[in-house]
């Protein structure tokens, strides 16, 4: 009975979420339509790079994350339909408020590289640093990763997470994306970051800023994080009360925790 009432309570969920996130897509593309170059200049560069591109609700908080906060040095982790974007909201802000970003747009895939150099409008060119470079794995205590290796050392207030493919170049394991980490490692100043549907990723961040800070919402499939500083991360003492949480012998644990004695074989 119990679980049928479970299956019930997650099948009502799902279809809340999955309504939600229709919603929120279909509101961030009327909102796009309504910016009329914005719009245009979207067609326009999807047209010519058969991409498919990601979701309008992506490239909206994108939009709005630039718009808002008028970040000045800007990572960008993937190539693609979101390096225009977020160029486009870099020279709109320029155009208000006489502020001037950049973006140091990392990718590892040459032909994904060589597309946005030959189709980025020449207009947005210069708010746009692209950088072909190749995977390396980094680790952060319990954690390993996959990072860009040549990333410009620059002061990143905000981070767009969309690559490199973290797939262990040792083992092909699944992993997260680091690079996030290598930014805020340095940062003594707020940082802010979206992370594409990479739930792996998500979690890790999680565990090293904490869920306040690093929040994953179900009706933009995104994790939002931020802001973090360099005192933010959390090192592992502060992991430990995350392990005993899941150690818990009674209520919700993560972890399966049996109550009976351990089978011997063999002579004590």
């Amino acid at each position: 009975m119990i679980r049928k009432i479970g299956n019930v309570v997650r099948a009502v969920r799902g279809r809340f979420i999955t309504k939600r996130l229709h919603a929120t897509r279909a509101a961030a593309e009327r909102r796009m339509r309504s910016n009329a170059a914005l719009w245009q200049t979207l067609q326009d560069y999807l047209a010519c790079s058969n991409s498919t591109g990601g979701e309008y609700s992506d490239y909206m908080a994108l939009y709005d994350h630039v718009r808002i906060h008028r970040p000045r040095e800007i990572l960008e982790c993937g190539t693609g339909v979101s390096t225009v974007v977020i160029a486009f909201a870099l020279r709109e802000n320029e155009r208000e408020f006489g502020i001037r970003g950049r973006i140091a747009s990392m990718e590892d895939k040459e032909q994904w590289y060589r597309v946005a150099e030959e189709l980025l409008p020449p207009d947005l060119t210069p708010y746009v640093d692209l950088i072909l470079s190749p995977r390396v794995e980094d680790s952060w205590y319990l954690f390993r990763g996959i990072r860009y290796e040549s990333v410009p050392d620059r002061k990143y207030d905000f981070v767009f997470v969309d690559g490199p493919d973290f797939d262990s170049l040792s083992d092909g394991k699944l992993t997260f994306d680091f690079d996030l980490i290598r930014v805020v490692e340095k940062a003594d100043h707020p940082v802010y970051a979206i992370v594409d549907d990479r739930l792996s990723t998500s979690f890790v961040y999680q565990k090293v800023f904490g869920p306040d800070k690093a929040c994953y919402r179900t009706t933009h499939r995104l994790c939002f994080v931020g802001p973090v500083t360099c005192h933010d991360i959390r090192g592992m003492e502060a992991q430990k009360a995350c392990f005993i949480h899941s150690f818990r012998y009674f209520g919700v644990s993560e972890l399966e925790i049996r109550l009976q004695p351990i089978k011997r074989t063999g002579p004590r």
